[in-house]
């Protein structure tokens, strides 16, 4: 499992950046509590109010006295929520009060030198896997999550650690529920940036592979390949895999570039594996015409 050796290995990386950001989350004015719009990258806005419209999140910034927009996908919802319920429990607790110019200059130090991908839009310290698209000529990234296989054998059972046929090979299939992924993108302008660590340490980008999902409307899932499990416990799995190109991008960033176009469809993002198992972690999006 990748899983536990990431985040173990993410807490170094983004040391830095959560010190340079605690130690003055108390430097705070007096005055009234502002929201906050808690973006994909791990940064946020300061803002006063915000509406969605459509695709886009309209908000009067904090910190500018403006009125500004920003495409929704950009925004972490969840995280988003989180926050401004605690405000608003709290609203006396003098780290949530209304951002200040000095908050503003630490998280913009602390920041600065995290890869940059558009203007104003970086990479986050602690790694993961981001999409990037243009939308209507504006840069967009998404986080996309991670997920988990789960494997079905012909006999029906499902299974994450293979059962092993003492007779024969054993054809597994790789799945995911659901006939549609979360997070949905379109082509233009559309690239891969990736930093995971396995048990090895950071994935180089050759091993990344951008698969195309076979969907089940029937069983409600999505097929990510075949795995072949053989008597003496070798795996080997089979994917309709896009061509792509790893390019070394920033740090322990890597960004892979498809060479032949994403037509609209499902797909996911897995690592070649460099053992006898198959990588359990997929990281699934769709894209849209």
């Amino acid at each position: 499992m990748l899983e536990g050796t990431r985040v173990m290995s993410r807490v170094a990386k983004g040391l830095a950046v959560l010190a340079a950001l605690w130690i003055l989350l108390g430097a705070t004015a007096l005055g009234q509590t502002a929201q906050r719009l808690i973006l994909t990258d791990g940064s946020f806005q300061s803002v006063n109010e915000f509406h969605k419209q459509g695709d886009r999140v309209r908000y009067l910034s904090a910190e500018r006295g403006e009125w500004e927009e920003l495409p929704t996908a950009l925004v972490d919802w969840k995280a988003t929520d989180e926050w401004n319920s605690t405000a608003q429990r709290g609203g006396d607790d003098e780290e949530l009060k209304q951002v200040t110019a000095e908050e503003v200059a630490a998280r913009k130090e602390a920041m600065k030198n995290t890869p940059l991908v558009a203007p104003d839009m970086r990479l986050p310290a602690e790694g993961g896997v981001f999409l990037f698209e243009e939308v209507g000529g504006r840069p967009a990234l998404h986080k996309v999550p991670t997920e988990h296989l789960s494997a079905e054998s012909k006999t029906g059972s499902n299974v994450l650690r293979h059962a092993v046929n003492p007779f024969a090979s054993v054809l597994l299939t790789l799945e995911l529920k659901g006939v549609a992924a979360k997070t949905r993108v379109r082509p233009q302008g559309l690239m891969l940036y990736v930093d995971v660590d396995d048990e090895t340490g950071t994935v180089p980008g050759e091993r990344y592979r951008i698969v195309r999902l076979a969907v089940d409307k029937g069983r409600d899932l999505r097929v990510v390949g075949r795995d072949k499990v053989s008597m003496k416990g070798n795996e080997q799995a089979s994917y309709q895999v896009v061509k792509t190109r790893a390019e070394k991008f920033s740090g322990d960033w890597w960004k892979v570039v498809a060479v032949e176009p994403l037509t609209p469809g499902e797909y996911a993002v897995v690592i070649e594996s460099n053992s006898q198992e198959t990588n359990e972690d997929v990281w699934d999006f769709g894209v849209e015409r």
